[in-house]
């Protein structure tokens, strides 16, 4: 594995490596400076497999630091820059940290031998998740399930040399290690470092990627929708140059139709959507060509091998990959992955699978039994958002004795508007278009959907609405 990623930084030496509004650098460039900080690494007095904090926000340096930890044989733990004192804390300690870097690792650059590489197929990165429970913990993964895993999306994604990859997405969760990081350097192509996406950068978020001629591009669904919110009328340019887009895709969560089909009509561009989860390694399909468009999912990898399992009437989705995580982390110690039917596991997904292709249609938890009905929560939020005024909504679902399970509404609305009027006009619309066991039992109107840094609602918070 480790001869594939050093052969190549020497294949692809000359060509650029990424380019930002400040500068490009080279493919030998990059992995001269990864060379450095591995040296500078060793100078802290740090060894093979200690474990490495990084808090930072998105730059260059930040993806030559994870490119050293994995070659220097160290441990990456990248965590959200925005993450609070006490849980840095907290998390030092169930990860036993040697090294903290919060601000960027400032090196003279020098000739260093190639001899201080020190890959072994160990553990090499963690990332942070505190799952459905709240607990901090992280996930393990080792050397080897990261290589074959950007090996394989590389492929899938058809990943070349003339490939310009817009890097947005946060780099401390996978789709902004895997998919844009480690997957670019497999094949030679370039990445594009654009500010992390937020709000603060959204009027002058294309003018990177028109400048530097980004061509494949990853989104998560919650910025999607912002995007059309903000571009009801994109300039000529900006069409112009979406059109040379090999790629647009949606990560992170799911993609609702809706949406889909808003940014297709502002845009005139359709998006592939990319499923996968931490847990299996980073992506596990992706919508290529005309097996997209209407839902989540798409091909696979012939690493990767599917089952669907009913259980309870619900079909879930079982994976047997060789990208998987090794464990979680925890307070009390290491806990190993739990497996199932000789090597598979539990997505905790639901969703079909016919010649090859995956389709996704929810969580396990995004399906609740109503009146012994099963809803799924998806189709109903698909519903809400056809109303313009919404931004964004989420279903949910909450334990009821005589129900079994109550539905319930969380919305976001574009404008401050008449709360008592705005709820009776969302009522009236979903009787016309649900039947009336898919009618919420109550709406909420609140300002902000809350979500992880990768942009999934924490609907486990939205529960605790009365």
């Amino acid at each position: 594995m480790k001869t594939l990623l050093i052969n190549s930084f020497k294949k692809f030496s000359k060509r650029n490596f990424a380019e930002t509004s400040i500068n490009k650098i080279t493919f030998k460039e990059f992995f001269f400076n990864t060379l450095n900080i591995i040296q500078h690494f060793k100078d802290k007095g740090l060894k093979e497999n200690d474990r490495i904090l990084i808090k930072l926000d998105n730059s260059l340096n930040y993806l030559e630091i994870l490119l050293a930890c994995f070659l220097g044989g160290f441990i990456a733990c990248p965590i959200d820059p925005t993450t609070k004192k006490r849980r840095i804390n907290e998390l030092k300690k169930i990860y036993n940290i040697k090294y903290f870097i919060k601000e960027k690792i400032k090196f003279k650059k020098k000739e260093v031998n190639k001899s201080i590489i020190n890959y072994n197929d160990t553990n090499c990165l963690l990332i942070g998740s505190s799952g459905t429970t709240g607990e901090s913990k992280g996930i393990v993964f080792s050397s080897s399930s990261i290589v074959k895993s950007a090996k394989s999306f590389a492929q899938l994604a058809g990943y070349n040399t003339k490939s310009r990859i817009l890097h947005c997405l946060p780099m401390f969760y996978m789709g902004g290690i895997l998919d844009t990081f480690f997957a670019s350097i497999i094949n030679g192509s370039t990445i594009i470092i654009n500010p992390r996406f937020s709000i603060m950068n959204l009027n002058n978020f294309w003018e990177l990627p028109i400048k530097n001629k980004a061509n494949i591009l990853f989104l998560t669904p919650s910025i999607i929708s912002m995007i059309c919110y903000m571009y009801k009328k994109p300039k000529v340019k900006l069409l112009n140059h979406l059109k040379k887009y090999k790629m647009i895709v949606a990560t992170g969560s799911t993609l609702h139709q809706e949406i889909r089909d808003k940014f297709f009509k502002i845009f005139k561009k359709k998006i592939s959507v990319c499923y996968g989860a931490t847990e299996l390694g980073g992506p596990v399909a992706l919508q290529i060509g005309r097996n997209c468009f209407k839902s989540n999912g798409g091909k696979h990898s012939n690493d990767i091998k599917i089952k669907i399992i009913s259980k309870k009437r619900k079909k879930l989705i079982f994976i047997k990959t060789p990208f998987l995580m090794k464990g979680y982390l925890t307070r009390k110690g290491f806990e190993k992955v739990q497996l199932f039917n000789n090597g598979y596991y539990n997505t905790g997904d639901i969703g079909t699978y016919q010649k090859g292709i995956l389709k996704i249609e929810g969580r396990e938890r995004d399906i609740i039994k109503r009146g012994g009905e099963l809803l799924h929560l998806s189709f109903i939020e698909n519903i809400a958002l056809k109303m313009k005024f919404i931004r964004d909504v989420a279903a949910f679902g909450k334990k009821d004795l005589n129900a079994g399970e109550e539905l319930f509404l969380a919305i976001t609305l574009k404008k401050n508007k008449n709360k008592k009027n705005i709820i009776k006009k969302i009522f009236n619309f979903l009787s016309t278009h649900l039947r009336p066991i898919e009618i919420p039992k109550k709406i909420f109107l609140i300002q902000k959907l809350p979500r992880t840094s990768s942009g999934k609602v924490l609907k486990n918070k939205l529960q605790l609405l009365d």
